[in-house]
């Protein structure tokens, strides 16, 4: 005798647990959906930059500082540069004498190593990697280079040049000529602290001007660091096919607290004004010898890139 019950029983237990295991199926499938879309994100999704964001309290008005009316003229000199190029001790060792020839302060070296070609490839038996995004960054927006050592020069065309970076040995002439161009047309003073204990740098800077200036400026915030011990192709003066291990390197950036080509200045560019641009606070790495790093700040016409004006300050 058939036992209908039973088999409604029997019938209703094995829906069920078919049910049961095509949700554990569902369940199985979304999470593994959820989870190749996790990990493709986290190797496809660009990082945020948020040394890019600015803010309405980013910048405040300041009393016009009448002592930086009588600012003189400063040049940046930029000099790419690379781990592995034969020549560019050479243009080290140029960039020291220019630094030697002019009261301090007056030319800001940056000795920048891009993270294209073979040439900024640390040695597998050194400490440091100098290269930085930035340097590429800027090294592109500024045309781009064919060899190193090359230099820019406030990143300006001059006379005669169909590129802005220019070879070394034309350095100390364009750095002479344009700092005859007196007085900056901006005035620029670094405001910072720094706490050894937590490693912190607060820092502003102030801008005002000397004449009305109608286009778009940019600000940019280097951190180099000087006295840094790595091999060096080239020997202590250059052109050496040997390898300097104990080579000391100056003016490296290390890092910028703007993106590559700076931040917009926005506010008033008219004399008698004066605005603070203030920056999150920094924490500066562990590795990195607090005694030895430099705050490098300057304006840029947005649009030609020119540097209008830098200036320098010990982070201590």
């Amino acid at each position: 005798m058939l036992n209908f019950n039973n088999s409604k029983t029997a019938s209703v237990k094995s829906r069920e647990a078919g049910s049961k295991n095509i949700k554990s199926l569902i369940a199985i499938a979304a999470i593994s959906v959820a989870g190749i879309f996790y990990s493709s994100c986290k190797e496809v999704c660009p990082p945020i930059d948020f040394k890019g964001t600015t803010s309405a309290s980013d910048t405040v008005s300041v009393p016009y500082d009448a002592s930086l009316s009588s600012q003189v003229r400063n040049v940046l000199l930029e000099d790419f540069t690379g781990v592995g190029c034969v020549n560019c001790p050479d243009a080290h060792s140029i960039a020291a004498g220019i630094l030697s020839s002019h009261p301090a302060g007056n030319v800001v070296v940056v000795a920048e190593h891009d993270t294209l070609g073979l040439l900024t490839i640390p040695y597998p038996f050194g400490t440091h990697d100098f290269r930085t995004v930035e340097a590429k960054d800027i090294i592109a927006a500024l045309g781009g280079i064919s060899s190193k050592p090359i230099g820019a020069v406030d990143r300006k065309y001059f006379s005669g040049e169909t590129t802005i970076p220019v070879a070394r040995q034309k350095w100390a002439g364009y750095v002479n000529q344009d700092l005859l161009i007196t007085p900056p047309k901006v005035q620029m003073k670094i405001e910072r602290s720094y706490n050894d204990a937590t490693r912190v740098l607060k820092l502003g800077v102030i801008l005002q001007y000397a004449e009305t200036i109608t286009s778009n400026l940019n600000m940019s915030v280097m951190l180099t660091e000087s006295g840094l011990v790595e091999p060096q192709l080239g020997g202590p003066n250059g052109g050496s096919t040997g390898i300097d291990t104990f080579y000391v390197h100056n003016h490296v950036l290390r890092d910028m607290m703007t993106p590559s080509l700076g931040r917009a200045v926005s506010g008033n560019h008219t004399p008698g004004h004066a605005t603070k641009f203030l920056f999150p606070d920094y924490n500066v790495p562990a590795s990195w010898n607090a005694d030895s790093v430099k705050i490098v700040s300057f304006i840029t016409n947005a649009d030609t890139l020119n540097v209008l004006q830098v200036v320098d300050e010990n982070l201590k």
